[in-house]
């Protein structure tokens, strides 16, 4: 009876101090949500927060993640994520230090312009090639697990080319 009571008392103990199953394991939860800064990109004359623009969600992007913060595009992945449709998901991962790469970044240039193209050349401005390389060996995120954590992702988009980072719009302003 004793031994009963002393067990439970361990429990009780153990779940009032926040350890958890994953944190016997060596391992930490993390909640991970991406969004979107979406700008306003005129208009009507706005509200202050219409002006402020928006955030939206990441639905279903997806992302591989990489052990430590030197990446290169010779890294080993450990795992691909995909998000749902509120930009969330949760990970279980051991204390280290952590790298994530939009899985956008392994298409070839020709695979990536072909999804994200054709462009109207009088609207818009597609860089150099040389852009594309840089954007695609520059992880998104990199960050360090110790304990259970919410980790919050936030992009920011452009007018008229999202977050294409090597895209600039050269039309005309919005009326």
């Amino acid at each position: 009876m004793k031994a009963t009571i002393f067990l439970f008392a361990l429990v009780f103990t153990a779940m009032s101090c926040g350890i958890t199953k994953n944190n016997l394991d060596g391992l930490n939860t993390i909640k991970f949500n991406g969004t979107t800064h979406v700008p306003y990109c005129g208009g009507a004359r706005p509200s202050t927060d219409v002006a402020a623009g928006y955030y939206q969600s990441m639905k279903f992007e997806s992302f591989k993640l990489f052990n430590g913060t030197d990446y290169s595009t010779a890294s080993k992945a450990i795992q691909e994520i995909k998000l749902d449709e509120g930009g969330n998901i949760e990970l279980n991962l051991p204390d280290g230090n952590y790298t994530l790469v939009h899985t956008d970044k392994f298409l070839s240039l020709d695979e990536f312009k072909k999804i994200n193209g054709p462009y109207e050349p009088k609207l818009f401005m597609v860089k150099e090639d040389a852009c594309y390389q840089d954007w695609m060996n520059t992880p998104d995120l990199t960050f360090k697990v110790v304990n259970d954590t919410i980790i919050e992702y936030r992009k920011r988009a452009k007018c008229w080319v999202g977050t294409n980072p090597c895209l600039e719009y050269v039309g005309p302003p919005a009326p």
